[in-house]
């Protein structure tokens, strides 16, 4: 699950990296096309709304520039000393400030906060303001007739220019080329209708006060040569319509009485051409037509200003939804692409996974157990076509290939060493086998205490030798050669794994649990106790004891080797635990800085057998090994085969080993030793010829070899306190032999195996035989030989050594 978990994630993060490569140029593409649409849109409607505010500023701002040139003529005409102008003038005022008022507003509510108003214009409606806040002051100026006439109508100009140059700053920064050209045309007509009207009221002036100064003269001759200059220079640029009311005016009548009073006035004349009120009324006319000109015109420029934005606008909308509609699509088959080329890196990276994860270690697996496998064929996991991710496919095929070679060579490598390591093994394994059976050869042929400790010795060391050989053959995956078919009680089979250590003496064994353990698993749980107990024994103070007891629990057989050692730190308890319960490849246990081989045996042979194996502290502060065995590795104790006699003859005991208590444990451990099935038995060596009388009471003939040999120790000599058997038939009868419960029967001499050869005859005794006469010499040795087997026998019941207890 944790795997599963594992890959997910990895799926989950490619999926996000290749969606992130696909998906952020179309979602950067998406956004660009959304900015732009935003922006057209936007544009368009800055523009629209720009030429609506020109166009609601334009309606206004008309009537006050009318009412504003009426107030001028009145007020100059009033300063020239026409009184009949008064009541005009205070009538036209309030006119002037209503359309003031409305213009200022209109100018405040649409360009005052407009970030697109060029700054000019917001300067001169800030001027405009200005100036018309002092018209209180000077129509009092006028009303009392301190106010010179030239000061006047620089004033009034001042308001009306502040509009008029208003009016061509929006021009300027009308959007688009076009648009602007068209306000700007439209400019020089109101100039030449504002410039008439300048002209009109210093000649209404002028004719009030008699004539013109010299500075009224220059100034009407300026106004009226700059309107004609004016309306020659829009022609050109007048709509047709415009230009159509231009023709008619120039050609009507009241154009005509405007230009002859214009030339009677330039020519100093002081009488009009034309009588007044005719005068009056053409070049009102004339003002009015002009200026409707101006409106026709600036209105085309609007309408088509506002147009152009509608058209804008709808274009902007248009191309802005296009371009989204671009971008989604674009994402869409992005998306589609991606999510493909996501699939087909999902499959390669399963199929990978499985390759590396699965089927490429069963292959590999198959090398290491011998299996024939075709490199070529077995190497080749993807194909996921011919492109760049089928190139990556075939990149992966030719590295497994080459991991594949690679287990092959490694496992031929392994094979070879591994053949020649167990050749090396069972080598050694031959060579300490013939060992020990000259060595027990030895033992039988040798009666000199020093010389036996000496052999005992020998014997423990070429024990230690074959288990190290076992363990060779154990590391390089063979079986050891010890077997048993039938099963043995466990008893026995942890006595004899206790015999194979060399302080045999400081193992001391409680009662155990009357079961057996099944023939195959003998030997291998003989090896594994006897590695525990050897660690047992080499990690521990010399003069402590190493305990071995078990019980039956509900899993099977637990076994306890304990000691009194320094015991181990938790985490190198942990590290062995972890070994014991899971044991890794023996290559790589060797290269470790500290390989516990022995350790690592017990957890090869608890892994064949399905063993439980774990280390703990103590009780004293050193090292508890419990040992697992479980129920289908056990059998009752009924399976066991019967009981038989020594495959072997005991070497014999002299008296000196008798009283020593650790030579008489190394009897002991060599009596105890767990022979396996298949081990032949030794032939008894011969023995010097002795007396009749000296030699040991025969004993049964030996059984053939049996599951799990019982260990025996030497026996003593018969207790001089009992009375010895009497003899049957003429023969000694087999000396009765104490047992402790929970220990080896004693070891027993083969019967007849002291004696001379001659005499080394099995035939029943006749129960009437014939007495024959012997010799003195004959008498006297008889009975020699019957005293040194008494006293042989006292003595050695003397100095019998009962640490075991034999008996009380």
């Amino acid at each position: 699950m944790k795997q599963n978990s594992v890959r997910r994630n990895r799926g989950s993060s490619i999926r996000s990296r290749v969606l992130a490569i696909a998906l952020i140029p179309s979602l950067a593409l998406l956004l660009v096309g959304v900015a732009l649409a935003g922006y057209l849109i936007t544009d368009a409607i800055k523009a629209r709304d720009y030429a609506r505010k020109i166009r609601t500023s334009e309606g206004p701002g008309i009537p006050f520039i009318v009412a504003a040139e009426q107030e001028r003529q009145l007020s100059m005409s009033l300063l020239a000393g026409q009184d009949e102008a008064r009541q005009a003038l205070q009538a036209a005022r309030p006119k002037t400030d209503a359309a003031a008022a409305q213009i200022s507003a209109v100018l405040q509510g649409n360009f005052a906060d407009d970030s697109t108003v060029p700054a000019s214009v917001k300067q001169n409606i800030a001027t405009f303001a200005g100036l018309y806040a002092k018209m209180p002051q000077l129509r009092r100026q006028v009303d009392a007739g301190q106010l010179p006439l030239l000061q006047t109508f620089t004033f009034y100009n001042q308001i009306i220019d502040q509009f008029t140059q208003g009016v061509a700053g929006l021009a300027q920064a009308a959007r688009g080329a076009e648009n602007a050209f068209a306000r700007l045309s439209a400019i020089p007509i109101f100039n030449a209708a504002e410039e008439m009207q300048r002209s009109d009221a210093l000649a209404s002036a002028g004719l009030a006060s008699g004539g013109l100064s010299g500075d009224e003269q220059r100034a009407y001759l300026g106004q009226i040569g700059a309107y004609h200059a004016q309306l020659e220079q829009s022609v050109p640029q007048m709509l047709p319509q415009v230009r159509a009311a231009y023709d008619k005016l120039v050609a009507g009548a009241d154009w005509r009485t405007v230009t002859q009073v214009e030339n009677a006035f330039l020519a100093g004349e002081k009488q009009l051409p034309v009588p007044q009120q005719q005068w009056r009324n053409s070049a009102h006319q004339v003002a009015t037509t002009l200026m409707t000109m101006f409106v026709t015109q600036s209105a085309n420029a609007t309408n088509a200003a506002i147009s152009d934005a509608d058209d804008t606008l709808r274009d902007s909308i248009i191309a802005g939804a296009a371009a989204v509609l671009l971008a989604i699509i674009v994402v869409f088959i992005a998306l589609r692409l991606s999510s493909r080329f996501i699939a087909r890196l999902a499959r390669l990276r399963e199929d990978t996974l499985d390759a590396a994860e699965v089927r490429l270690p069963e292959l590999v697996e198959r090398v290491r157990a011998g299996e024939p496998v075709d490199i070529d064929e077995g190497g080749h996991f993807l194909d996921h076509g011919t492109d760049e991710i089928g190139e990556v496919a075939e990149a992966f095929n030719k590295a497994q290939h080459a991991a594949l070679a690679a287990a092959v060579e490694e496992a031929k490598t392994r094979e070879g060493t591994k053949t020649v390591f167990l050749n090396i093994a069972h080598r050694s394994q031959v060579i300490v086998h013939r060992q020990l059976k000259v060595l027990d050869a030895a033992e039988r042929k040798q009666e000199d205490p020093d010389q036996l400790d000496t052999l005992f010795q020998l014997d423990h060391l070429s024990t230690r030798a074959r288990r190290n050989a076992e363990n060779l053959i154990i590391l390089g995956g063979g079986q050891p050669g010890r077997q048993w078919r039938n099963p043995v009680a466990l008893t026995e089979l942890v006595r004899g794994a206790a015999a194979e250590t060399e302080d045999f003496a400081r193992v001391k064994t409680a009662t155990l649990p009357s079961v057996a353990v099944r023939g195959p698993v003998v030997g291998d749980l003989v090896h594994l106790l006897a590695e525990l107990i050897d660690n047992a024994t080499s990690f521990s103070p010399p003069e402590s004891r190493v305990e071995l007891r078990g019980n039956i629990v509900g899993k099977g057989v637990v076994i306890e080797v304990e000691d009194q050692g320094l015991g181990l730190e938790k985490e190198q308890a942990d590290e062995f635990n972890a070994m014991l319960a899971d044991p890794p490849d023996f290559g790589i246990m060797a290269l470790s800085d500290e390989p516990r081989l022995g350790l690592f045996v017990v957890a090869r042979l608890a892994s064949r057998h399905g063993i439980s194996v774990h280390l703990r502290e103590s009780a004293y502060g050193g090292t508890r090994a419990i040992v697992l065995v479980r129920k289908d590795l056990l059998a009752p104790v009924s399976e066991v085969a019967p009981e038989s006699t020594a495959d072997e003859a005991a070497p014999p005991v002299p008296a000196q080993a008798t009283a020593d208590p650790v030579r008489l444990s190394r009897v002991g451990r060599r009596a105890a030793r767990l022979r396996p099935e298949s081990a032949p038995a030794a032939a008894p060596a011969p023995a010097a010829p002795v007396p009749v009388a000296a030699a040991a009471p025969p004993e049964p003939p030996p059984a053939p070899p049996r599951a799990a040999r019982a260990p025996r120790q030497q026996q003593p000599a018969w207790p001089a306190h009992e009375p010895r058997p009497a003899p049957e038939n003429g023969r000694p009868q087999q000396p009765y032999r104490p047992e402790a419960p929970g220990r080896p029967p004693l070891p027993q001499r083969r019967r007849q195996q002291n004696l001379v050869p001659q005499l080394r005859e099995d035939r029943p005794v006749q129960e009437h035989e014939d007495v024959r006469d012997d010799s003195p010499e004959l008498a006297r040795n008889r009975l020699t030989a019957f005293q040194q087997g008494t006293r042989r026998a006292r003595e050695t019941d003397v100095d019998y050594d009962n640490r075991y207890g034999d008996h009380d």
